[in-house]
């Protein structure tokens, strides 16, 4: 069953104050310019002389050094700087792994096995497809890294609004929990990892998805669903893994409930890239036998 959170993020508002040195500028030069004005009426006053002239000029170039600090329009040391990317220190710690799996699953089967009242299987979603996660492994099976040390996750806006178009789950926390379960051990920050969850989501679903949608209530085999995706793409079959079991709602016959892609780990910072073939890294189909059943769509 698909592993979620209830637990909610506690919203802060952060003001943020920002250091000028500009305004400081500003007022020193206003003090300069009074003052400036004061020694040349006292002069005028005084003498016409050029001599009394140079000492007036004397007197305002000692002010302008007295009162303008060498440093004045440089950025203090201990101030923050201004940050050239989203958060320089938001990035999680990469544990070591081999590959990515990316999970994808199929939205009606999981409705049907016991989670019809979940909030994601009431609301409409047109996709046969949806994400469940992007997960670090280790060639040698269920010996994956979770629950690494990382920043809380904060989503950019645009970004989670088309992650929810792939990813319902959202709605009961299940991005709370993959970033914290999987995507804190990717070494990519929150943005980028689901970033390359949605590309890698919605080539899948670009070679299987309609296809799953017309066999909704009908029988299938891996060896159809191989044939479609290597008709998108070439070897696309190889890279797949599919995994179905006998659903709550629908006793007897086994049903596909997820489909997963074997990913190399050789883009940058970790980042998924290259497609691998799943038999290399000991990963294979599971529970679905000769036969298995695409679930209605909801």
């Amino acid at each position: 069953m698909r592993r979620q959170s209830t637990r909610q993020r506690d919203g802060r508002l952060e003001r943020k104050v920002s250091y000028d040195p500009g305004n400081e500028m500003k007022g020193l030069a206003a003090a300069n310019y009074i003052w400036s004005q004061r020694i040349l009426a006292a002069v005028k006053s005084n003498s016409k002389g050029k001599t009394w002239a140079a000492i007036a000029l004397a007197l305002i170039g000692a002010l302008i050094a007295w009162f303008v600090p060498k440093d004045a329009g440089k950025m203090p040391a201990d101030l923050p700087k201004p940050a050239a990317a989203k958060r320089a220190t938001a990035t999680a710690a990469q544990a070591p792994f081999d590959f990515y799996l990316m999970a994808l699953t199929v939205h009606s089967a999981f409705c049907t096995d016991g989670h019809s009242r979940e909030p994601e299987c009431r609301a409409a979603v047109h996709r046969s497809l949806v994400i469940h996660g992007l997960w670090p492994e280790r060639n040698e099976p269920r010996t994956y890294p979770h629950d690494c040390p990382a920043p809380p996750l904060a989503l950019d806006s645009a970004l989670a609004q088309q992650l929810a178009d792939f990813m319902p789950g959202m709605a009961d926390g299940l991005h709370e929990h993959e970033w914290r379960e999987h995507g804190g051990c990717s070494g990519l920050d929150d943005d980028e990892y689901f970033q390359q969850a949605l590309e890698l989501a919605r080539g899948i679903d670009a070679a299987l998805g309609a296809r799953l949608a017309t066999l909704a209530g009908n029988e299938t085999t891996a060896a159809e669903l191989r044939e479609i995706a290597d008709l998108f793409h070439p070897g696309l079959g190889a890279t797949l893994t599919f995994h179905c079991r006998v659903l709550r709602d629908a006793p007897g016959q086994p049903h596909l409930i997820e489909v997963r892609q074997c990913v190399d780990n050789d883009g940058p910072q970790g980042a998924p890239r290259t497609p691998l073939d799943c038999a290399a890294v000991k990963r294979r189909d599971q529970g679905c036998g000769q036969h298995f059943r695409i679930a209605g769509m909801r």
